[in-house]
């Protein structure tokens, strides 16, 4: 499970960047779409290495409500 969890993590990381790239070129509309794909694979990671079965679902306000059953402080 760890290597699925890592890799969930890098692939998060490499969005992250991207966000970041596009920030300094002030391309503020795909910035967001990286920040939400970055955000969404961050979540999955963690949900994934607390036992979740991984769906195929986008929306980051579900995604967070399950990681606070979680974690929820």
């Amino acid at each position: 499970m760890n290597d699925v969890v890592n890799e969930w993590i890098k692939i998060a990381r490499k969005d992250w960047k991207r966000m970041k790239l596009m920030m300094e070129n002030e391309d503020l509309e795909a910035a967001g779409y990286y920040l939400q794909q970055s955000l969404e694979k961050y979540l999955k990671a963690f949900l994934l290495k607390n036992g979740w079965k991984l769906r195929k679902i986008h929306e980051l306000d579900t995604l967070l409500e399950e990681a606070v059953k979680i974690s929820p402080n």
